[in-house]
């Protein structure tokens, strides 16, 4: 059978269940890959002390029972645990305590009444919901608010001990907190210097293995998340914190210059320099040895060993010396301009280091000033209030968890399936606005649920009995459920699946009766909501044109600002933060969707067309970033400001072309312009500062127009293509 536009509908529906396969497939593949960049035993073991401890008490009290409470609020608490400055970790961390405190307390209060209960869940999975675009801390604080609230209220008791349970899943929780901040009058800096000590890493790598201009920037999401460790909520203060913060902006500039050297190594290799090239290179590599060496300082509180710097440093001038003495005709100019390069680079290396000697110190100091507080959620609350729109797709995941946590909660009420609430508990920690991450946490939740159950039971029935055997197997499973991270589902879920086994052995509950009615349980709770995302569903696909025209509106006004020599610090710096968040958001957003078992290649095309012409453009902005002071020092040259405005122009066109699935209307003649620059600064390069700021120019003006001319070509072949085949359907 063939359709009107003559293509088999048999063989269009075998290519769907085919692609279905492939994607359901790859994302339960990467769903069970071995994440271990976020497993930190230290963590791992203060956490499993914390959930434990409100047990020795019980014990030590005369039951293990009498400190369930409390190890249900630092349970909760412990997720919360995550890297962050120690303001906003006990911040986070007592927040969500507190949340947990106070939904208990509701809990026990409705726990008599079904209906009481049922509209409680409704209420507190609702508002969860919506906390979702205000980030993984403020997500935490809602789920954990939730599965306390699911735990207790399913075990009725008197209003008079509500606020007794709350106090002791605060204390709990609070405990936890304590625990987590313990090293901040030893090391109150530490979170900001690993932090920084990752980003440096990664700069090290990019310096030694640059991988050039077909991949995206360099350490672009680190970057975004340690200036928010320095300058976001919590955020601390003092000489140490300011010295680490000029490293950040030293490793911001560091990371410009680096694209610029391994872009200006690339052209001596395609001027037939390959000697010079190679001794660029062995700088860059120097310049990575002498980067990571740095992240070593920073890891280890030490200043920087003066053997690497003088390496680093060598090397650097032994490259800038061929450069400049060679005689050879081929890529005379671009010699001299990656000379200069070089020497900024060397520059801002010695400013790095000199700064991480200020914050080596940190920890024996005195005279760090006090807290000012913390400023207020502003941007959390705001994103929440626009997501209250009828099109959001966040308000239909809200309504959509609250629905299905409180009905389903409900029908085990009804029925009167004792624990029951596991049901409601994995929907709530399963269910995502996008099918594909539904999927993937349902089934790793479900498999990981059902090993941890069997492990848990065989290891209860054959340790001796009492209490100090089942603590010590809940400090294992608590350990293991913390140090598997949250990129492991898996084994998150089968440790915790474990760990409550115990916990309810305790409260006098047989392991073997758990087994069977748990699995069920967490089956049936991943398959509700899986069904549920698959009901309603938020495919990934309808978002990536919304994703991909953000990334070329905020490359957009990050053009703008870096052609406005009068931008001041602070705007730049916002700029080039929302261009980094916009990639993150593009990137992700295109493959959520390559992965969803629906039809999504045009959209999947776009997105991997976009991003991969983006990739050079914004290298080469980088560039014209990076000559910023000297073409501040040299003035307006009306040529570069033409050009870059045509640029900004032709973004927009881009921008309209994808957000309005249109072929984009005309753009100005970039080529034509960048010839007038190139002529223009031929000329004159006195204009911009010399020949090395002109000729880095020129380069970097010629790569934005190739990537923004072929952006726009292939954009309107795409859009006009897919216009032909529609009407030919038609």
């Amino acid at each position: 059978m063939r359709s009107a536009g003559g293509r088999s509908l048999t063989g269009t529906t075998t290519s769907t269940a085919a692609a279905a396969r492939t994607s359901l497939t790859a994302l339960i593949r990467n769903a069970a890959k071995l994440d271990r960049t976020q497993s930190d035993p230290v963590v791992a073991l203060r956490n499993a002390f914390g959930v434990v401890a409100p047990l020795i008490v019980g014990t030590l009290a005369g039951g293990a029972s009498a400190g369930l409470a409390a190890t249900i609020g630092a349970l909760q608490t412990a997720f919360a645990d995550r890297p962050g400055p120690y303001r906003l970790r006990m911040l986070r961390m007592l927040g969500t305590a507190l949340a947990a405190a106070i939904t208990s307390t509701l809990a026990v209060l409705a726990s008599r009444s079904d209906a009481a209960s049922v509209v409680l869940l409704l209420v507190l999975t609702f508002g969860a919901g919506l906390l979702l675009t205000a980030g993984p801390s403020a997500t935490q604080v809602g789920v954990a608010g939730v599965a306390a609230a699911l735990i207790l209220g399913h075990n009725p008791q008197p209003p008079s001990v509500a606020l007794h349970v709350g106090f002791l899943v605060f204390v709990g929780g609070a405990f936890q907190s304590l625990l987590a901040v313990a090293g901040w009058p030893l090391r109150r800096h530490r979170p900001e210097r690993l932090a920084l000590a990752k980003l440096y890493r990664e700069l090290a790598a990019a310096a030694r293995v640059p991988q050039g201009t077909t991949a995206g920037p360099p350490a672009g999401d680190t970057l975004t998340a340690v200036r928010e460790t320095f300058y976001g909520l919590g955020h601390d203060h003092g000489p140490s914190v300011e010295a680490y913060r000029v490293l950040l902006d030293e490793a911001e500039r560091v990371r410009r210059e680096i694209l610029v050297v391994t872009g200006a190594a690339e052209r001596l290799a395609t001027d037939r320099n390959p000697i010079l090239a190679g001794l660029v290179r062995g700088a860059l590599s120097a310049a990575g040895d002498l980067l990571a060496e740095i992240a070593d300082a920073l890891d280890q509180g030490r200043p920087v060993r003066e053997d690497v710097l003088h390496e680093a440093r060598g090397a650097v001038r032994l490259a800038i010396e061929r450069l400049e003495d060679s005689t050879q005709a081929p890529g005379e100019l671009t010699r001299r301009a990656t000379a200069a390069r070089l020497r900024a680079l060397s520059g801002q290396l010695r400013a790095a280091v000199e700064s991480s000697r200020t914050g080596a110190s940190e920890g024996q100091r005195g005279d760090e000033p006090g807290a000012d507080g913390v400023r207020r959620l502003r941007d959390p609350l705001a994103i929440v209030r626009a997501n209250l729109a009828p099109d959001s797709a966040v308000l239909r995941h809200a309504i959509r968890a609250a629905v299905l946590v409180a009905v389903s909660d409900l029908v085990v009420r009804l029925m009167g399936i004792d624990r029951g609430y596991w049901v409601a508990l994995t929907i709530l920690v399963v269910l995502r606005p996008d099918f594909g991450a539904t999927l993937q946490r349902s089934v790793m939740r479900t498999v990981g649920t059902i090993v941890g159950l069997l492990v848990a039971s065989e290891l209860v029935h054959w340790i001796p009995g009492g209490d100090w055997w089942q603590i010590a197997l809940i400090a294992v499973f608590a350990f293991g459920m913390r140090f598997a991270g949250p990129g492991n589902l898996g084994l998150t879920a089968a440790s915790l699946s474990a760990l409550v086994v115990v916990l309810l052995a305790i409260s006098g509950i047989p392991a073997h009766t758990t087994l069977v009615s748990r699995s069920l349980s967490t089956l049936a709770g991943g398959v509700l909501a899986v069904a549920a995302a698959l009901a309603l569903p938020a495919w990934e696909r309808r978002f990536v044109p919304t994703r991909l025209a953000a990334l070329l509106a905020a490359y957009r006004q990050y053009l703008l600002a870096v052609a406005d020599l009068d931008t001041d610090r602070e705007t730049l710096q916002r700029a080039r933060a929302a261009s980094r968040l916009a990639r993150t958001n593009a990137q992700a957003s295109v493959d959520r969707a390559g992965a969803e078992p629906v039809p999504a290649q045009g959209q999947v095309e776009l997105g991997q067309m976009v991003l991969a012409h983006t990739h050079r453009f914004i290298h080469a902005m980088l560039t014209i970033d990076a000559l910023r002071p000297k073409l501040r020092e040299a003035g307006r040259v009306l040529e570069l400001s033409t050009f870059l405005a045509a640029a900004a122009e032709t973004l927009a066109a881009a921008q309209a072309a994808v957000r309005d699935n249109s072929a984009p209307g005309p753009v100005p003649k970039l080529r034509s312009r960048q010839e007038e620059l190139a002529e223009a600064l031929a000329a004159h390069p006195e204009r911009v500062g010399g020949i090395e700021t002109a000729t880095t120019l020129v380069d970097a003006t010629d790569r934005i127009t190739n990537s923004l001319d072929t952006l726009i070509g292939e954009v309107r072949r795409q859009f006009e293509s897919d216009a032909a085949l529609a009407s030919k359907d038609a």
